[in-house]
């Protein structure tokens, strides 16, 4: 099957369609693709207040140096590494520069908070990291290695990222499935404010509202379905008291 590359125009359009605002043959205009922009991206900003995230995965390299241990990630504030914030790590692995053409990669070791600061260790190791946490905060996260790097390594990190934000023609394709109709009834949804002729009708509301219920019933770190919604502060959008069973 191939792919369908997907873009933020796309969600844009589609969801003009859904409420009638936009015929098949008609182009939608500056005001409706800047709205639209405008939407997604507080949706985005109030879901994630929410701890609702739509994840991503996305490889990133950068240069361990020598010396230090602490790597920052984030788009927000100033970073070591420019990027959405981190949900959770795939894999990690770094090179080791060698003078013949064969490149060694060595695996990191990804650990948990606990595993790292439980463990007698010696604070000031220098010598081909081992291991790797993830850190993760308010406004950015952190990749903790150890031991701490003795050479200028390239690192390869596969990360589980949240959807902090969106241009304008960006490609979405990388997103969950179900990430999509998610965005494009939510956009439609919130379009009737700006058209008092859109069409929203009862099932339309339904589907919305599917979507968000399958959505807010998943893991945010692996997607899969939660155990229960019902096992959860009685605050409906407080989804970071709800227990999560791996």
């Amino acid at each position: 099957m191939t792919q369908i590359i997907r873009t933020t125009n796309d969600v844009i359009v589609n969801a003009l369609y859904l409420v009638g605002e936009l015929g098949t043959n008609e182009t939608p205009d500056a005001f409706m693709l800047t709205t639209g922009l405008d939407i997604i991206n507080e949706l985005l900003d109030k879901w994630n207040s929410d701890s609702i995230y739509i994840p991503y995965l996305t490889t990133v390299e950068f240069d361990f140096v020598v010396g230090q241990q602490i790597y920052s990630i984030s788009d927000i504030v100033s970073a070591d590494i420019t990027a959405d914030r981190v949900i959770d790590l795939t894999f990690a692995n770094y090179n080791v520069p060698t003078t013949g053409p064969t490149q060694l990669i060595y695996p990191l070791r990804i650990i948990s908070k606990a595993e790292f600061y439980e463990v007698t260790r010696q604070s000031n190791l220098t010598t081909r990291p081992q291991m790797i946490f993830l850190n993760k905060q308010a406004t950015q996260s952190f990749v903790n290695v150890y031991p701490v790097p003795d050479q200028t390594y390239t690192c390869s990190l596969q990360m589980k990222l949240m959807m902090n934000s969106v241009g304008q023609q960006d490609t979405i394709g990388q997103l969950p499935p179900n990430a999509y109709g998610l965005l494009k009834y939510a956009v439609a949804r919130k379009f009737c404010g700006y058209y008092p002729s859109a069409n929203w009708t009862v099932q339309m509301e339904d589907e919305y509202q599917e979507y968000m219920q399958i959505w807010k019933n998943t893991n945010e770190t692996d997607l899969s379905i939660r155990p229960s919604s019902v096992m959860s502060n009685p605050d409906p959008f407080y989804w970071q008291n709800i227990f999560v069973f791996s």
